[in-house]
């Protein structure tokens, strides 16, 4: 599965990339729900990410390694696998983290590659574009503030909380609509293939 994301910090490039690179296991804290709990070396780290959509509540446990740097290009690349806590769910891939200015202000984007299984990976593609779309004015508020000094730590959980429960049924009723259109369009067409089509009325 590919997720892609653009954002947009006010701040100037050099300062929005050493914030989130210089200290991985406090950046950590800018995504909703994650944390280190042991630094391997300089660029492997273990965490828990937890994971609140509406009534469902997920942790995972995992290993992200920084794969490469480019300080001059301002471009990371991330690989990470983990395990539900409880239940039978995984996830691994990779991540492209790619920085450019627009004068004061910094334009990023994300590209990743994920393959997921259980409870998450049931949603569907769509739920988990729109959690991640409510996810990204998160991530840049927590870039912003520890930019600006601040504490992210303590405000992780409680954004991974926050994600709109509504606009997720809505992603999941629409995901569900989608599917049963197409499986009629095969259904008819197998039918027309057969000579097994309805008579027109």
């Amino acid at each position: 599965m590919e997720l892609n994301a653009d954002f947009e910090v006010q701040a100037p490039i050099d300062v929005v990339w050493s914030t989130v690179m210089d200290d991985l296991a406090r950046t950590a804290t800018i995504i909703p729900g994650a944390e280190v709990t042991e630094q391997i070396s300089d660029t492997v780290f273990n965490g828990v990410v937890k994971i609140k959509v509406g009534p469902l509540s997920m942790q995972y446990k995992g290993q992200v390694e920084l794969v490469s740097r480019d300080d001059t290009n301002h471009v990371a690349v991330l690989k990470g696998k983990a395990l539900e806590k409880a239940g039978q769910g995984s996830a691994d891939g990779t991540a492209t983290i790619s920085l450019s200015a627009d004068g004061d202000t910094t334009r990023g984007s994300l590209k990743a590659d994920i393959g997921l299984s259980g409870r998450v990976a049931a949603m569907g593609k769509g739920v988990i574009d729109s959690v991640t779309k409510q996810m990204v004015p998160v991530v840049v508020q927590n870039i912003e503030t520890l930019i600006a000094g601040g504490d992210t730590s303590g405000a992780a959980e409680t954004a991974g909380g926050a994600i709109d429960g509504l606009a997720i049924a809505r992603g999941v009723i629409g995901s569900m609509f989608h599917r049963d259109k197409k499986d009629k369009k095969s259904d008819d067409a197998a039918d027309a293939a057969t000579g097994d089509a309805a008579p027109a009325e």
